[in-house]
């Protein structure tokens, strides 16, 4: 469920964290809307009984669009048709390593390592062009004001895989740290006509220290440094499964797939500070480096030729039927390593009930990209001969560096708020071509942009209205041969009622975009050369309506809450066109990665020490056939159930069953096959908390 305990002030208030640790000041008032119609408190009963390590349901939940994808792989996001230009923080940090240069990364972390996760849906001053057409923020675990506190989940599926984690913190004096680890392991048989385990095995540790002000010092002040690695591998392939194979058993995959895999390591360092000024002024700065190394193999071609429907039907043939001269095929072997740094600080001054905030952002990053290739004969046993050693196929190294700055100010006179804000940014990005790279073309160019804003609010009772119109823009990255910027209006009038139990929030809205960039990352036939490149989609307009409901009926034995999230979406490409990434597409035509219509819903019964909660995601149909290698995906409908016991203050059991109506459920389809959603999958874990 939602957080939506509503409270909005007028004036400066302490809402959000710098780094997770410290308090801030209050975001713009449509922001403090969206804050809470779009926040989710993973710690709540209608989240934390599922206790996912990562969710396609609580994303929905936190108003994004959400692309669906194979097990244990992560999901794309899209905010109101945008997809570049959505930013991806963690304690207000990248949480990718290269979002200026690594556009085609698609990450998200950990949710037992994160107390909450928000959504802003459009243009913030402060956060620059990345963020310009929307983020998705997480907050990691604070550190414990008590002495010593430890939360403990333990959990296994039907099949035995487990997964678990610990996460301890305490403070003494003015000294504070905590140490999280989790672990995930799952192994499961995914061979159509041979032997073929899809193993997935994840490791997270979180470390962070914090110290209070020091003995004699002026101000009040907080130092935290945090540490966070992740280790993942995936044994997955983009390759799918023809229709029929598919409709027989959807979680399978072809022999020739069996050496398929995905591979990352992420460490990120960050050091904050923060200074109580004088005057109830805030002075926040955070320094942080963080690296990403990929790793890959992933088949790619039969007989030299890119897989398509057609040769994968020659697959499945051969599969079903193998020959004594096999089949020739060749992989893809990815050797990618992304870093970035950066120094980020902000400042409030409170004037009376005004509220004045400053800004200023410098970051550098950079994607070295190294692609190579192995032939391989498919043999009549249908293991897979190398014939070849490992040979490079392209090369080549991008690099971003961007300023930006903004100030935004916000004028209260009683019950009204109107707000200005205005933001800058300038990138310079760079591609340098190594070997192997006679398709790309180098670059060197900058871009910069202004991201104005403006809003007028009225706050009464339980009601809060405001209204904005906002500029966005958001650089061209080293890909894009017509180094155009993303640029779009956007308007919005939002609205929050509250009344005891009952909370609804509304917005409705209009981003009108000159340019819309888009990356080869959303469900298409992604070769190393399209994924090298940013297109420009000219006259795309997106409108929508997103509604939440928050109810909870209270009974003398029980309760029953229940939300709601939905929302409508108009996203049409405003030409006709062709291009390497998206394809061929018609002017009036819904973007294909945007369903019409996303619900979240959610309902529960709470009954002393056992609670029941069953979630479902429903989306439109998505993709069309008008797309080049994008095939479409009917509606879909996604219902989770779980059920917890608190066997005492300390301790509860539960069970979840995820997709609890074993729909065949499709995260894919498009030239290279049809992939498959996970089918319903049952869990018994233990939570102690001490």
């Amino acid at each position: 469920m939602s957080d939506r305990s509503f409270s909005v002030s007028m004036v400066a208030s302490a809402v959000l964290l710098m780094l997770g640790s410290f308090p801030s000041v209050a975001s713009t008032v449509t922001e403090s809307i969206e804050d809470k119609n779009s926040r989710i408190d993973l710690q709540q009963d209608g989240v934390s009984i599922f206790h996912y390590r990562q969710s396609a349901n609580v994303l929905a939940k936190a108003g994004v669009t959400v692309l669906p994808n194979v097990e244990h792989a992560q999901n794309a996001i899209s905010i109101r048709g945008a997809t570049n230009g959505v930013a991806i923080l963690q304690d207000n940090i990248f949480y990718s390593a290269s979002p200026y240069s690594g556009q085609n990364l698609v990450s998200q972390p950990n949710l037992f390592l994160q107390s909450a996760v928000s959504t802003n849906k459009h243009t913030n001053v402060n956060s620059g062009g990345q963020g310009a057409f929307g983020q998705l923020n997480y907050l990691t675990a604070k550190i414990s004001e008590r002495e010593t506190d430890a939360i403990i989940n333990i959990e296994a599926d039907q099949d035995g895989s487990p997964a678990g984690g610990l996460i301890v913190s305490g403070k003494t004096k003015q000294y504070g740290m905590l140490l999280g680890v989790d672990y995930q392991k799952d192994e499961t048989d995914v061979g159509l006509n041979s032997s073929i385990d899809n193993k997935h095995q994840a490791t997270d540790i979180l470390f962070k220290i914090n110290a209070d002000s020091l003995v004699g010092a002026r101000n009040p002040q907080k130092t935290e440094f945090s540490y966070h690695f992740t280790d993942t591998t995936l044994d997955n392939s983009d390759i799918g499964l023809t229709l029929a194979d598919f409709t027989t058993s959807a979680d399978n995959r072809y022999a020739a797939t069996a050496l398929d895999f995905d591979q990352g390591k992420r460490q990120r360092y960050a050091l904050a500070h923060q200074v109580n000024l004088s005057g109830q002024s805030i002075m926040s700065t955070d320094f942080y480096y963080q690296s990403f190394a990929q790793r890959g193999h992933n088949t790619l071609t039969i007989n030299d030729e890119i897989i398509n429907r057609q040769l994968l039907q020659v697959l499945s043939d051969f599969e079903t039927n193998p020959t004594s001269e096999g089949l020739p095929t060749s992989a893809v072997v990815a050797n990618n390593d992304f870093d970035g740094f950066g120094v980020q600080t902000k400042g409030v001054s409170l004037y009376g009930a005004h509220e004045v905030t400053y800004q200023a952002r410098y970051h550098s990053d950079k994607a070295e990209m190294k692609v190579a290739k192995i032939d391989y004969l498919l043999s009549e046993n249908l293991g897979l001969n190398a014939l070849d050693v490992q040979y490079g196929i392209g090369d080549y190294t991008d690099d971003a560096d961007a300023f930006t700055t903004s100030v935004n100010t916000k004028l209260n006179y009683d019950a009204w708020s109107v707000n200005f804000g205005l933001g800058y940014e300038s990138v310079s990005v760079t591609r340098e071509l190594g070997d192997n790279a006679d398709l790309l073309t180098a670059a060197d160019f900058s871009n910069d942009g202004w991201l104005p804003s403006v809003e007028l609010a009225y706050n009464k009772d339980a009601w809060l209205l405001a209204l904005s119109a906002k500029q966005a823009w958001t650089a061209a990255g080293a890909g894009n041969a017509e180094q155009l910027a993303q640029e779009a209006l956007q308007y919005q009038l939002a609205l929050h009622y509250q009344q005891e139990n009952f909370n609804v929030g509304l917005s409705t809205y209009m981003h009108d975009f000159d340019n819309q960039h888009m990356t080869c990352k959303l469900g298409v036939n992604c070769v190393p050369l399209q994924e090298a490149l940013q297109v420009n989609l000219q006259d795309v307009s997106v409108a929508g309506v997103d509604l939440t409901i928050d109810y909870k009926m209270d009974f003398n034995s029980f309760s029953i809450p229940m939300a709601l999230d939905y929302s409508y979406t108009q996203a049409e490409f405003g030409q006709s066109s062709c291009d390497a990434v998206v394809g061929c597409y018609a002017d009036g035509q819904q973007l294909p990665w945007v369903p019409e219509q996303q619900v979240s819903a959610s309902i529960g019964l709470v009954m002393g020490k056992f609670s029941i909660f069953a979630n479902g995601l429903y989306q439109s149909e998505t993709g069309s056939v008008f797309t080049l290698g994008n095939y479409g995906i009917d509606s879909q409908l996604k219902i989770d159930l779980a059920a917890h016991y608190q066997m005492t203050q300390a301790h509860n059991v539960y069970v979840r069953i995820e997709n609890v109506l074993d729909e065949e459920l499709i995260a894919k389809n498009y030239q290279m096959g049809m992939l498959s959603q996970s089918e319903m999958t049952t869990y018994i874990g233990y939570q102690g908390k001490f």
